[in-house]
C-alpha cells in the first residue's frame, strides 16, 4: 500500500475536497466543502481551506495545521501512526473518535502489511 499522500492518522490526502480544490484552484469544490465544513463553532473560509496535504511544508487546512495527530507524528519521524511503536494510543484514539473508522481501516490494512 503506497502510503505518500496517507496522512499520520490514515485518511487519503489526494482524495480531500480541501486539497482538491487547492491544487486545481477549483473555487466551486472550495465553496461546496466551506458548506459541507462549517459549523458556527468552526467556521471553514477559503483562506483557511486550502492545503497541500498533511505532510507538506506548504499549506494546511486550518484545522490539520493544529492537528495532535499530525504534530505527535512528525515529531516521531513515523510515516504513519501505523508506524509508530506507540499505534493506538490516547491522541489517536481521540482523534479517530471524531473523524470516523475511514482512517482506523487504513492505519489496520498499514500495519498489517508491515
Amino acid at each position: 500500500m503506497t502510503v505518500s499522500m496517507q496522512a499520520y492518522c490514515g485518511l487519503d490526502c489526494s482524495d480531500c475536497p480541501a486539497r482538491l480544490a487547492y491544487i486545481n484552484d477549483d473555487d466551486n469544490l472550495r465553496q461546496k466543502t466551506i458548506k459541507m465544513w462549517s459549523t458556527p463553532e468552526f467556521p471553514v473560509t477559503a483562506e483557511n481551506l486550502d492545503c497541500e496535504g498533511c505532510k507538506s511544508n506548504g499549506r494546511h487546512f486550518v484545522f490539520c495545521s493544529s492537528c495532535t495527530v499530525r504534530e505527535c507524528a512528525s515529531k516521531r519521524g513515523v510515516e504513519t501512526c501505523a508506524h509508530c511503536d506507540d499505534y493506538g494510543c490516547d491522541i489517536l484514539e481521540e482523534y479517530l473518535s471524531h473523524v470516523g473508522e475511514k482512517g482506523r481501516e487504513t492505519l489496520e490494512k498499514i500495519r498489517a502489511a508491515l
